[in-house]
């Protein structure tokens, strides 16, 4: 490790360890007493962090007390926004855990994005999710294992009743199970602007787009939902559409001669 190796490393060790310290003075200078009573330790932790503080050049005396510096300030945004985004992954950790490690996926889907994972008590949080921004959009594409036979009865409905436009692309082993579930499944795959196709390949997770604007990704265990990740980042959008695009363009649409 060379010298400038070991001194990013030194700053970035400072700041986990000091964290508390520089959030006190994220809001202005405070002096030492101030950051006792803030802080809730002692006279020398406080003089003790700000000296390693003063070293890596994070922190400056003048009027008023101890003040971040213009490093110091941007350093500890980034460190602070870094924590915030390790937080959100450890929250979809359970969601990533599940997804193929073969296949790539945007960042900022899990680090930026919504992650909804179901309650105990409150089981359809994911789908209580995608249905409020699936009645706002005007296009749906969707991707899905085995279909959501709820999501194709309000699908075919809202179709039927507003203009919006809806592709789902499903299992060709999922297909007799969704029609079964669903007594109006042949007047839902005749019905103008709604488009069911079969893909002869598994799906190992469900991904839909809410016009062009958000995406979905939705995690199973065993058949049941592990959770979802929303995201409007446009990279996270690009990758859902990408995804569909490639199994829509190997899938077959579901026509009433359609073997099922």
């Amino acid at each position: 490790m060379d010298e400038l190796d070991r001194d990013v490393s030194a700053v970035a060790n400072v700041l986990a360890k000091r964290t508390p310290l520089l959030t006190a003075l994220a809001d202005g200078p405070m002096d030492q007493r101030g950051l006792r009573e803030e802080l809730g330790v002692s006279r020398s932790t406080v003089y003790k962090s700000l000296k390693e503080l003063e070293d890596k050049g994070l922190v400056e005396q003048r009027a008023g007390g101890y003040g971040l510096t213009g490093f110091g300030r941007l350093a500890w945004q980034r460190h602070d926004a870094y924590l915030a985004r390790l937080e959100r992954l450890t929250d979809a950790e359970r969601l990533l855990n599940s997804l193929p490690v073969d296949r790539q996926y945007p960042p900022s889907l899990f680090e930026r994005g919504h992650i909804v994972a179901p309650g105990r008590h409150a089981p359809e949080r994911p789908l209580e999710r995608m249905e409020s921004l699936a009645g706002a959009a005007e296009r749906l594409r969707c991707l899905s294992p085995a279909g959501m036979p709820r999501y194709l009865e309000v699908s075919h409905e809202r179709v039927v009743a507003t203009d919006q436009t809806v592709t789902l692309v499903i299992e060709s082993a999922a297909l007799s199970r969704l029609a079964d579930s669903y007594d109006r499944f042949d007047a839902a795959i005749e019905q103008p602007g709604l488009n069911v196709r079969t893909a002869d390949e598994e799906l190992p997770f469900a991904i839909m787009l809410f016009d062009d604007d958000v995406v979905g990704l939705f995690a199973y265990d065993d058949g049941s939902l592990l959770g979802a990740a929303f995201s409007s980042d446009d990279d996270a959008v690009q990758w859902g559409r990408t995804v569909f695009e490639r199994v829509h363009d190997r899938s077959e649409p579901v026509e009433r001669s359609t073997p099922i």
